[in-house]
C-alpha cells in the first residue's frame, strides 16, 4: 500500500519511486536520483508514516551532495513531505553540520542550524538549503578571516557569502554594514556602507 501511495503522489510531480521498505529512492523526471531515504524502521500512522535512525541522501543533477542522520522521521501519508526530528547530523558543499529538526518541501530547511567547513563556522536560527548548493541563513553568525559576522538574513553558494546589514567584530574594530560579499577562496572580504563603530 505504501508503494501504491507513493507513485501516485510522485508521479504527479513527474517523478517515479522506488520503494524496497524500509528504503525510498526518488528519481527525477531524467530518470537521475533526487533523494533516497534509508532507515531501520518504518510505521503506519493516523498521520502518515514514522521511521527510525534515519540516513538520508540528497541528490543534484544525479550526484550526492547533502547527507543527513536523525533518529526520527515523519512523513505525510503520500510521501511528498517529510520531517527529522532529534539530534541531526550530516555533511554537504564541503560543510558538516548540526541542526535542531528538518523539513523537506523540495528545500532542505533547517532549524537550530550549525556548520563547520574550511575558513568558516556559522550557525542560524534557520537555514534553507537547495539541492544546486545554495544556502540561504537567516537570523545569522558567521566566522571567518578573523572576523565574527551577524546578520537577519545571508546566502552562502561556492565560496561566496553575501549578506546585508552586518554587524561585524574583528581586526581590533567593531563595525556595521551595508552589505558583505565574503570571499572564502581568496580569503578577502569586502564591506559596503561601512560605519566603525569601535576601533582598538
Amino acid at each position: 500500500m505504501f508503494v501504491l501511495l507513493v507513485l501516485l503522489s510522485l508521479t504527479a510531480l513527474a517523478q517515479t519511486a522506488t520503494l524496497n521498505a524500509p528504503w525510498l529512492l526518488v528519481y527525477d523526471p531524467e530518470g537521475r536520483p533526487r533523494w533516497e531515504i534509508r532507515m531501520e524502521n518504518l510505521v503506519r500512522t493516523k498521520d502518515g508514516w514514522e521511521g527510525e535512525n534515519v540516513h538520508i541522501t540528497l541528490f543534484f543533477e544525479g550526484k550526492p551532495t547533502i547527507k543527513v542522520q536523525a533518529p526520527r522521521l515523519s512523513a505525510d501519508p503520500l510521501g511528498r513531505r517529510w520531517s527529522l526530528s532529534g539530534t541531526l547530523s550530516g555533511e554537504g558543499q564541503g560543510f558538516t553540520f548540526t541542526a535542531r529538526e528538518a523539513h523537506w518541501t523540495d528545500v532542505l530547511v533547517l532549524l537550530g542550524f550549525s556548520a563547520e567547513g574550511e575558513n568558516m563556522e556559522m550557525s542560524a536560527d534557520e537555514a534553507h538549503w537547495e539541492l544546486s548548493g545554495i544556502l540561504e541563513l537567516f537570523s545569522a553568525e558567521v566566522k571567518s578571516l578573523g572576523w565574527i559576522l551577524r546578520f537577519p538574513y545571508g546566502k552562502y553558494a561556492d565560496g561566496l557569502l553575501v549578506a546585508q546589514g552586518v554587524e561585524g567584530e574583528g581586526h581590533d574594530l567593531k563595525i556595521r554594514a551595508e552589505h558583505l560579499e565574503l570571499y572564502l577562496a581568496e580569503g578577502r572580504a569586502k564591506f559596503l556602507g561601512v560605519q566603525v563603530v569601535r576601533g582598538s
